[in-house]
Order: C-alpha cells, then structure tokens, then sequence
C-alpha cells in the first residue's frame, strides 16, 4: 500500500513539473548548493544507496564534514531526513531531465530552504 502512495505521489509531482524524467537512482553523484544560513556556496559527493523497494541511504561528504540521511520515495522523487555535525533537517529531491536531482532542504526549526544539484559521478 505505501509503495503505490509514493507511486501515486510521485505521479502527481511529475505532472506538476514539466520536463520531469526518470532520475538516475543509485550511485555516486558530485553535488553543489548553497546553504541559506551563510549564503555561502559548497561541493562535495553524495552516495545513494537503495536499501529497500521504496527506501534509500544518502551518505554527503561535503569538505571534511560526512551527513547521513534516509529517505522515502520512488527513485524520481525521495524525501529524505538527514543528520550531521549536530544538526538535522529535511530534503526533498525531485528528478532532472537527462539524470541527476535537484534539491530543496532546511534544517530542523529553520525557516529558509537551501538548493542543492546532483550530477551522476562518471
């Protein structure tokens, strides 16, 4: 039942979205993104690992720093907790056309959204 709610919300986000296509899932992929509290512009990697049907395990290693999420969703689509260097917050990843995700996020009790983009690692 829960996979054809995330099968069904998935549908619905992609029909909001034009030019929605089938992320790339699982691998290494480079990242970028600003953090709304500094303003300030970062890289690193991420790792997306599927641990189930419709789960999934984000590793970032962004400078020195490694966060750690988990998240719901069907490979297009995934909402993700994560937490790190005593913070936490949430992540909602929407896939791009021609591969790769695009990002909003926030930490827990914040009111701004950070950006993040994910490219495939070759």
């Amino acid at each position: 039942m829960l996979s054809r709610r995330l099968v069904l919300a998935g549908a619905l986000v992609s029909s909001l979205i034009p030019g929605l296509a089938v992320a790339q899932g699982p691998g290494q992929y480079t990242i970028s993104g600003v953090d709304p509290r500094s303003r300030e512009s970062y890289s690193g990697t991420a790792q997306l690992t599927k641990t189930g049907e419709d789960t999934w395990r984000i590793v970032w290693r962004i400078g020195g720093q490694t966060w750690n999420g988990h998240g719901i969703g069907d490979g297009k689509v995934l909402a993700v907790n994560y937490s790190g260097q005593g913070a936490s917050g949430v992540f909602l990843m929407i896939g791009k056309e021609g591969g790769g995700y695009e990002a909003v996020w926030s930490y827990t009790g914040d009111t701004k959204l950070g950006a993040e983009e994910w490219k495939k690692a070759n």
